[in-house]
């Protein structure tokens, strides 16, 4: 039998829903907008079963919050900022972010999505 270890893994935390002061037109600035946020992080495997040794899934969550708070012009600024951050994290590896912006559009939703990976 061939020996086997885990070298990483996959955590996601999806539909974080924020309110957002994001847009280019000063009309979409003037009040906060939804953001429909999805996030999956490769990880150092934890090597105990305590919530110290790995990744707090809150933590994400209070990074969309904070970003939410500073507000940007483009739904890809965003993405690429929280990624930057997610990625800065110990024992992450790739951070992947998707972000929804409802309302973007007239007949849809908008959105982009980012895969940084650390070299």
């Amino acid at each position: 039998m061939a020996d086997t270890r885990i070298v990483s893994q996959t955590v996601s935390v999806d539909d974080i829903r924020v309110e957002a002061f994001i847009g280019v037109h000063a009309h979409e600035r003037l009040h906060r907008q939804s953001l429909n946020i999805s996030v999956r992080l490769t990880i150092d495997p934890p090597l105990s079963d305590d919530l110290a040794a790995t990744l707090d899934y809150n933590r994400i969550v209070d990074e969309c919050r904070e970003l939410a708070d500073e507000g940007v012009a483009l739904i890809e600024t965003f993405v690429h900022r929280l990624a930057y951050r997610l990625i800065g994290y110990a024992g992450v590896r790739r951070s992947e972010v998707r972000v929804e912006k409802r309302g973007a559009l007239a007949n849809g939703m908008a959105g982009a999505a980012i895969m940084l990976e650390r070299g």
